[in-house]
């Protein structure tokens, strides 16, 4: 962003999955420590392991619902998230399955899913409010937002802190 540019006021309704995405970030960021301080890379699987079943799927799970409810089923932006998460979904995979366990996994891992929450922050959800009336977006955000519990991320050992933690 340029010095002339003002940031986009997010709708209120799309806060929740923004905020969320600062989960997603923080998980990247956590990965290229464990990477940096050389974690054991099971201890990083289950790390991963543990992130997709109490944070990720259901955030994937809660983006594709909400943009199911506001475009065509063919358009090409709900197209493009749907088949990212299947993606990053299949690297998780990938990952979980150990074979073949090394490093470069967790980095293209960290690569792909910081592209991806930054097209969201930056394109899908500025079409979508430029798109989407703004009661249909809300209604359908507080029908989420009902069904919407908040996640957290308390995995052990936090070997993301220093060399050695794990």
């Amino acid at each position: 962003m340029n010095a002339t540019q003002t940031p986009q006021k997010r709708a209120k309704s799309l806060v929740p999955l923004s905020k969320e995405h600062h989960f997603g970030l923080l998980f990247c960021w956590k990965l290229k420590q464990g990477i940096k301080h050389q974690t054991d890379l099971n201890v990083m699987r289950a790390y991963v392991r543990y992130f997709w079943e109490n944070v990720l799927k259901d955030h994937c799970a809660e983006e594709e619902w909400l943009v199911a409810r506001l475009l065509q089923t063919d358009h090409v932006v709900r197209l493009q998230l749907e088949e990212e998460h299947r993606l990053l979904q299949k690297l998780i995979e990938l990952i979980e399955e150990g074979s073949p366990m090394n490093k470069s996994l967790f980095e293209v891992l960290d690569k792909d899913l910081t592209a991806h929450i930054r097209w969201e922050e930056r394109e899908l959800f500025p079409y979508l409010q430029s798109v989407v009336p703004a009661e249909d977006l809300d209604l359908a955000a507080s029908v989420l937002q009902h069904n919407h519990s908040p996640r957290q991320d308390a995995f052990s050992p936090e070997f993301w802190l220093s060399k050695g933690a794990a």
